[in-house]
């Protein structure tokens, strides 16, 4: 499985690195540009827009590239290669699970700490970087709803991966070797809808929630308080007039157990009904 990794990496690296050197480029250009808007000029403008309808497509064209390595595998001749290697179906969805969440965060984390930093470097007014995250910390920030919220992403984002490769060995099992383009996408979108429905049922059926500040569970009458209900792939989260967010445990619960069934499901089906 560790081969697979690695060859995965060898294979993607350079198209990631392509995007990020694009990315950081004409994010700095939209900062310079902002920073002497006073001076601006219609070629400057033209410039802005472009750049950010450039980052939103090759943010979405990266986003189709790192979850289309699998469906290369159903359908290319890599897939030969790959599962003939003496890995289990399970094995082989890891890796590229593991791959392509290292990808996001790698992606994540670099262009959120260049916004920060090109914020930083721009602002008018001379910021500290010590005083910055002490004001920060006074302001009282709900570092333990913050916590919960990127526990429950990351969940999230994994659950929407998996589902993602069962939809694409799906079309794959159901019309054997034909190309039928975006088949996989309606896949997604059904089961997407399903479960979604089930986890808003469940959370009516057992109404539980998890106040995510306080970590004490709330039971009575959440409906009728005036709670905004946010669904995710997670579980359903309500959120408070206060700002307090409460989490539906049986729902939540359910997500993770979805997960783990569609990763199994992925794993036997390219293990054993993926006719090469």
């Amino acid at each position: 499985m560790g081969k697979l990794i690695r060859y995965e990496i060898r294979g993607t690296y350079r198209y990631i690195l392509g995007v990020l050197a694009l990315v950081l480029i004409l994010t700095t250009g939209i900062y310079t540009y902002m920073n002497n808007m006073k001076e601006g000029s219609a070629f400057g403008a033209i410039f802005m827009g472009l750049s950010v309808l450039i980052i939103f497509g090759t943010a979405l064209a990266t986003f189709l590239y790192i979850v289309g390595s699998f469906r290369k595998e159903l359908y290319d001749d890599r897939g030969y290669l790959t599962f003939t290697l003496p890995l289990t179906g399970n094995q082989i969805v890891g890796a590229k699970l593991i791959v392509a969440l290292m990808w996001f965060v790698v992606l994540g984390i670099t262009v959120g700490v260049y916004n920060t930093i090109m914020v930083l470097y721009f602002s008018p007014i001379e910021i500290d970087t010590a005083q910055f995250f002490i004001m920060l910390k006074t302001m009282g920030i709900p570092y333990r709803e913050f916590i919960a919220f990127a526990l429950t992403s990351i969940i999230g984002g994994i659950t929407t991966l998996i589902l993602i490769y069962l939809s694409m060995a799906l079309s794959r099992v159901t019309f054997r070797n034909r190309r039928i383009g975006g088949l996989w996408f309606i896949i997604f979108l059904v089961l997407s809808t399903f479960i979604t429905y089930s986890q808003v049922k469940i959370a009516h059926i057992l109404p539980y929630y998890l106040d995510l500040n306080t970590f004490k569970i709330e039971t009575v009458g959440m409906l009728n308080r005036g709670f905004d209900i946010a669904i995710d792939s997670s579980g359903v989260m309500m959120d408070r007039d206060m700002g307090n967010a409460l989490l539906n445990i049986a729902s939540f619960i359910y997500s993770i157990l979805i997960g783990i069934l569609t990763f199994l499901g992925t794993g036997y089906l390219i293990e054993n009904r993926i006719d090469l």
